[in-house]
């Protein structure tokens, strides 16, 4: 199991970093010479997310494969599939799944094609749309939903309480909220053209319905996690902490 979580979180970043690597050198950067101004874009931070995380979960694999290797520890509780995860590095990878990289991957790959398939051209205009190949653009948008659920279905992700959980959804979704706002009034311009369509209120709406969904997303995941591995995901840590659902 050890080597196979490995081989399967090393095609997932391949997968990513060879994408992200193939956006920097050729797509071109519109409105700014820098490439991080594309980070501006949900789209580009969820890509930047999902390759530091697979970064981290190969890395996770491959120290839980070397210590089954070294040691030869067998997996003998069934709700801990993945018992000696209580590194930093793990901590850091079951905090981001839960907080960020199941909520933002989501959230950012359902809006897109929920969009999309009302009218295309409210995610982006056709010539923005004719610059960037198909293929990547569904590593953007698609690829995440296997790979997330694959990781899910691969790991037992220790979570956070969901008072915290909520926390860190609610400062994450003000935050890229204050993006938007300050680019619209810095430059002028909304970062998506769908806002160019909807007066003030109704753009408020669609924040406050897509802040909601963010939520529910992130309630979601916890959820599937649980029902994917039981208790394992809220239970204590061998350090005697524990992360209960409240």
């Amino acid at each position: 199991m050890g080597l196979f979580r490995v081989l399967i979180y090393g095609i997932i970043l391949t997968v990513y970093a060879g994408s992200l690597a193939y956006d920097f050198r050729f797509i071109p950067r519109l409105g700014s010479q820098f490439w991080a101004y594309k980070l501006l874009m949900l789209s580009m931070i969820n890509f930047v997310l999902q390759t530091v995380y697979s970064l981290i979960c190969f890395f996770c694999a491959l120290f839980d494969w070397n210590e089954e290797v070294i040691h030869s520890k067998q997996i003998k509780s069934a709700h801990v599939p993945s018992y000696w995860r209580q590194t930093k590095l793990h901590r850091i990878c079951d905090f981001m799944y839960t907080t960020s990289v199941f909520p933002v991957g989501m959230t950012t790959c359902l809006m897109y094609w929920a969009l999309y398939i009302v009218e295309p051209t409210l995610v982006m205009p056709i010539w923005v749309a004719r610059l960037i190949p198909p293929w990547l653009n569904h590593v953007q948008h698609t690829a995440p939903i296997g790979f997330i659920l694959v990781d899910t279905l691969l790991t037992c992700h220790h979570a956070p309480s969901r008072k915290t959980g909520s926390l860190v959804i609610a400062a994450l979704f003000l935050f890229y909220t204050a993006i938007l706002v300050a680019v619209r009034f810095v430059e002028g311009v909304w970062l998506y053209p769908i806002f160019d369509k909807l007066p003030t209120e109704h753009i408020a709406l669609l924040l406050t319905i897509s802040g909601v969904l963010f939520w529910f997303l992130y309630l979601i995941g916890d959820g599937f996690n649980n029902l994917i591995w039981g208790k394992a995901p809220h239970a204590a840590t061998a350090k005697g902490k524990t992360g209960k659902t409240q």
